[in-house]
């Protein structure tokens, strides 16, 4: 019987509450994860639905991303995934249709649809066996911003890396969770510290930015029936 993770995370800026994602995260009998989410930022005005799901072992399949600013319709787009290749339909204010086709060699390790709840499914592709920093070959975002304000199209994180620092037990308004401790790099002095439940769906608990001076916490969660 599949089952139902919905929750609410909050962006606690260092100065004060930046915004707010409620979501879901549907986990399928077939081994699939959805993540639906809806995000606003409060001090940018960016607000942004996103439907995106992973095959069983956390790896993109497909990949939906609308969002709009103060109001105003800023782009949508849909983005397919097979093996090598990247496929990306968009439509984007000031640029009009956008087709995408982008091929790889290897297996693409994330596709971030810049939904927080989503940052955290960049560590499934983490190889536990293998100790310290560790290259993240095909990672891909629908925008290199930190809010996700431009696109949505495929863009490539060149130069990533992440480190497994071990298990921790953290509390966070939503309650207690065991989780896994990474720190994700895109270049040198720049890093973002993320728990992720230690589990087979990764749901982020919290990350920490000291870039853009602010927390993001699990503030809601509960668990239901698919079909209740």
């Amino acid at each position: 019987m599949s089952t139902i993770h919905t929750g609410r995370i909050d962006y606690q800026g260092d100065t004060g509450l930046r915004g707010r994602e409620s979501f879901s995260i549907t986990c399928a009998d077939d081994g699939t994860r959805t993540l639906q989410a809806h995000c606003r930022m409060f001090d940018s005005r960016v607000e942004r639905w996103v439907v995106h799901t992973v095959d069983p072992r956390m790896r993109p399949l497909r990949s939906f991303v609308s969002q709009r600013i103060a109001g105003e319709f800023l782009g949508e787009g849909w983005f397919t995934f097979a093996p090598g290749r990247l496929t990306g339909r968009s439509v984007v204010r000031g640029r009009g249709e956008v087709h995408q086709e982008v091929d790889i060699e290897g297996e693409l390790d994330y596709f971030v649809p810049h939904a927080v709840a989503g940052d955290s499914w960049i560590t499934p592709c983490h190889d536990r066996s293998v100790e310290g920093w560790q290259d993240v070959r095909n990672g891909f975002t629908s925008s290199l911003l930190p809010d996700g304000s431009t696109g949505p199209m495929i863009e490539q994180h060149r130069g990533l890396r992440q480190i497994l620092l071990g298990e921790e037990t953290v509390q966070v308004p939503a309650g207690e969770f065991r989780t896994e401790h990474f720190v994700v790099s895109a270049r040198p002095g720049v890093e973002e510290h993320l728990w992720v439940t230690a589990d087979d769906i990764s749901m982020l608990v919290k990350l920490r930015s000291d870039r853009l001076a602010t927390t993001y916490v699990l503030a809601e969660h509960r668990v239901d029936d698919a079909w209740q």
